[in-house]
């Protein structure tokens, strides 16, 4: 009784162990969706890429501007004395030359012979002063006459012939055929002359 009943329950084993067998060899249905593919992937060619170019980065060419005109001399370095409500140096004795700091020899060495010379106005008690506010080494400078208590008048100089000359003084507008006769840069004479009655801008 004993050896039947191994016996069956021996079959019933075997017979389970085919059906998973043959369960494991597979079926001709579809894979379940989500489940990996087996077929090779199918690869297609990549698109053409185009090449990287060359070319030379372009620079723009520089422009030169100027504000002088055709006419004019090559300006040099500007030197400008002023600052704020200060006038410039002011040039009592023929020391204070050195506080020209930057200017050319020869306008120092002009200034001081013009200090020198300088003469009082009729009733003026004090000595004339010289104020210089910018200077051009290219030959052009600023500033005026001064006399303690008696007033004074602007003054442009000018390096005509190799030699500084005071080719200006006045309270007025300068002319516009005097600053274009000693080629003078605006950033010296100023934007603003005189031609005739008429106040016009000068281009220097």
């Amino acid at each position: 009784m004993w050896s039947m009943t191994r016996t069956k329950a021996m079959a019933v084993a075997l017979a389970t162990t085919t059906l998973l067998l043959l369960g494991a060899c597979g079926s001709d249905e579809p894979e379940a969706a989500g489940s990996p593919s087996t077929t090779a992937p199918t690869s297609s060619a990549p698109a053409p890429t185009a090449e990287p170019t060359t070319a030379e980065p372009t620079t723009p060419k520089p422009t030169r501007t100027t504000s002088e005109p055709t006419n004019a001399a090559p300006a040099g370095q500007l030197i400008s004395y002023a600052n704020g409500e200060d006038d410039g140096v002011l040039i009592a004795t023929a020391a204070d030359v050195g506080k020209l700091k930057g200017a050319p020899a020869d306008f120092t060495r002009f200034i001081a012979a013009e200090l020198s010379s300088a003469t009082p106005e009729d009733g003026c008690t004090e000595k004339p002063q010289i104020s210089v506010d910018a200077i051009d080494t290219g030959g052009w400078a600023r500033g005026g006459h001064f006399t303690p208590e008696c007033g004074g008048y602007a003054t442009l100089w000018a390096r005509a012939g190799g030699t500084w000359k005071d080719v200006w003084g006045g309270q007025s507008i300068v002319e516009c055929s005097l600053l274009t006769q000693y080629k003078f840069p605006a950033r010296i004479a100023g934007d603003t002359c005189l031609k005739g009655d008429e106040a016009v801008s000068y281009p220097g």
